[in-house]
């Protein structure tokens, strides 16, 4: 193919690439035919702006990779992806080529397998296939890599990835052999959001073509929010790190909390025991970073009077916004990290004086000596100090999660939706009770990078209620409650008629995507779920905004005139039986005002009887009336 410009400018496209199951794609015929058709149509102005040669290939190359994705997935035409693969998919092409083809993990794989026959049948180098020379036919030192290749039906362009030319030279090392290619073993990192839309766009593009091309495509529109949306959401962090699940975290953010406000302050912080200062200086960046959403070593460079205001008009801290803004930025904090930066003060007042510097990460020793705090290589430890609950994967046994300071970023956003989740954050919802998250979020969220990340855990926590109702693991009424769990029975009827897997994590993702179709804006209340898009039309419906005059430019719910009452009967409101507590405990407050003397008889205690009445109905109409979907038998998700 050639520019549209420029005709001497040209490029080449191989279709006869491996796919999973050791076949060439020219094989597969449904996914050859709906690869070919979308290199033929995709400069069509219709479905893209492209008219160079090398960005038409680099397309065509994603496409042809993404194929062989689904083959490891089973899936042997694009007709049949479903939103739960795409899920998959999206998280594979944050970290490019080898994730997608989960290039790294299967050559390791195959040389695991290699050296376990090796133990057993001794080979020579191994059983490693040695380079011979055409030419002569000589065999040579260096380890032949295009069979390692082979055998794990990659395509051969894999050969050139580095954490799989590292693993064969290790292999190749540890054999008595020489590898062409050398490199260290290092993990994905996030793609740019630039490379990852290269990825998603053919997805995009395949469905926007399904009328057009004869070939099969994408049966449901794969990004509502649009590729360069979820581009500029996934395309932010650094390292392939697992996410750490909700309930670990807020454990985690409650018992730092807990360490900090529970222990007795020494007087002399330095003749402290240097493992009590380290697990204190550990809780204390914890709490820093979970609700600053800084990067550790912005944390790290924190300094002595950082800190200003007080209990009655509140608490900012000074912080440096390294990548974005590149100056100092003053945010609101709850007293939590107030008292965080007073015990940080108190532990390093002793170093400070020594070294002459403001940095709160340091402390002075019995011996005299000063050391920095590296408390980032300490987190695992504090996390077995408070007894973090193991991680329960879906497959394997238990493990202690393994924490990374660049995971604390998000930590804000998951305290912010998973809150009222079941977890156990008496200490937290004690020292937050008069604190404002809505004001916090809207000042971390400046930072383009810590908007994405929210955006992330939001979309994530959306997905999570889908799968909570799917598995009738969530009892919700309401208006939004009740058509949700109407969704999920349909979805699950779909999905048997079409004879597919109606796991609750499949059927979960196509209600998500579902709910995101349709704008639905997920926020969690102590009494409630709201789910009121931001828009103008959800506005005017309302309830909080019943006795308002909504402007045209008018958005979204008003949480100013919001409560049980007004929220249990919105067209907007999830109602859970779990948020029962924070009713009934309205009810008991209002019930004994209304009892007391000096209301009696007065209007006062009038609307206050008038609206226990209110809230008392609420419960039992909407609380108490909650349900989870009926039991449905579920198919069991199998690991492929």
């Amino acid at each position: 193919m050639a520019d549209t410009r420029n005709p001497e400018k040209t490029a080449k496209i191989h279709f006869n690439s491996k796919l999973a199951d050791g076949r060439w794609l020219t094989e597969a015929d449904r996914l050859y035919a709906s690869v070919k058709e979308y290199a033929w149509w995709v400069r069509d102005p219709r479905f893209s702006r492209i008219d160079d040669a090398i960005t038409h290939a680099t397309m065509v190359r994603s496409l042809i990779h993404l194929a062989h994705a689904l083959t490891i997935r089973k899936i042997w035409t694009f007709a049949h992806l479903q939103p739960y693969d795409l899920e998959q998919l999206i998280d594979d092409c944050r970290y490019g080529l080898d994730a997608v083809l989960h290039a790294s993990e299967r050559v390791e794989a195959y040389l695991g397998g290699l050296a376990a026959a090796n133990e057993v049948n001794p080979r020579p180098f191994g059983g490693l296939p040695q380079y011979i020379i055409p030419s002569s036919g000589a065999r040579t030192t260096v380890v032949h890599a295009e069979p390692i290749i082979a055998a794990c039906n990659l395509p051969s362009g894999a050969l050139m990835l580095p954490r799989v030319a590292a693993l064969i030279a290790q292999a190749a090392q540890a054999n008595g052999l020489t590898s062409q290619s050398k490199g260290k073993l290092f993990p994905l990192t996030n793609n740019t959001v630039q490379a990852i839309q290269r990825w998603l766009d053919p997805l995009e593009q395949l469905h926007a073509m399904r009328r057009q091309i004869e070939a099969e495509a994408i049966s449901f529109k794969p990004f509502p929010q649009g590729a360069a949306r979820v581009a500029a959401v996934k395309g932010v962090g650094v390292e392939r790190t697992p996410i750490p699940p909700p309930m670990l975290v807020l454990h985690l953010l409650e018992h730092s909390a807990r360490w900090i406000f529970n222990r007795r302050q020494p007087e002399l912080p330095s003749a402290n025991s240097r493992e009590h200062v380290l697990r204190t200086a550990t809780a204390c960046w914890i709490i820093i970073a979970a609700f600053t959403a800084r990067r550790d070593e912005e944390v790290d460079e924190l300094q002595h009077g950082c800190l200003r205001g007080d209990a009655a008009s509140g608490w900012w801290l000074h912080v440096y916004i390294e990548k974005t803004l590149q100056r100092k930025e003053w945010v609101p904090v709850p007293e939590l990290v107030a008292k965080a930066v007073e015990v940080l003060s108190n532990i390093s007042a002793a170093a400070r004086r020594k070294t002459g510097t403001e940095y709160l990460f340091q402390w002075q020793r019995p011996d005299g000596e000063v050391t920095r705090l590296d408390v980032g290589r300490h987190l695992d430890a504090f996390a077995a100090a408070v007894q973090v609950p193991l991680h329960r994967p879906r497959s394997g046994p238990p493990v202690a999660w393994h924490w990374h300071p660049h995971q604390f970023r998000r930590f804000f956003a998951v305290l912010y939706f998973y809150r009222f989740e079941g977890g156990t954050i008496e200490a937290l919802s004690h020292h937050l009770r008069h604190f404002s998250l809505e004001m916090t979020k809207r000042y971390v969220t400046q930072d383009p990078e810590v908007a994405a990340l929210w955006t992330d855990v939001e979309w994530g926590y959306m997905g999570h209620v889908a799968r909570s109702i799917v598995a009738g693991e969530r009892s919700v009424s309401g208006s939004a409650g009740e058509r949700l769990k109407k969704t999920a029975r349909r979805l699950i009827d779909v999905f048997r008629r079409k004879l597919q897997i109606a796991s609750p994590e499949r059927v979960g993702a196509s209600l998500t995507l579902i709910m995101q179709r349709q704008g639905i804006v997920l926020t969690p209340k102590p009494w409630v779920t709201c789910s009121c898009p931001q828009t103008n039309d959800a506005a005017q419906k309302a309830a909080c905004r019943r006795n308002q005059s909504v402007e045209d430019t008018t958005v979204g719910p008003d949480f100013a005139h919001a409560g049980p009452a007004v929220c249990s009967f919105c067209p907007h409101a999830m109602t859970e039986g779990a948020r029962r507590a924070v009713v009934d405990a309205e009810v008991i407050h209002l019930e004994a005002v209304t009892a007391s003397g000096p209301r009696a008889g007065t209007l006062f205690g009038a609307l206050e009887e008038a609206r226990v009445v209110e809230l008392r109905h609420a419960r039992d109409a909407r609380y108490i009336g909650a349900k989870p979907l009926s039991a449905e038998i579920l198919d069991e998700e199998v690991d492929q």
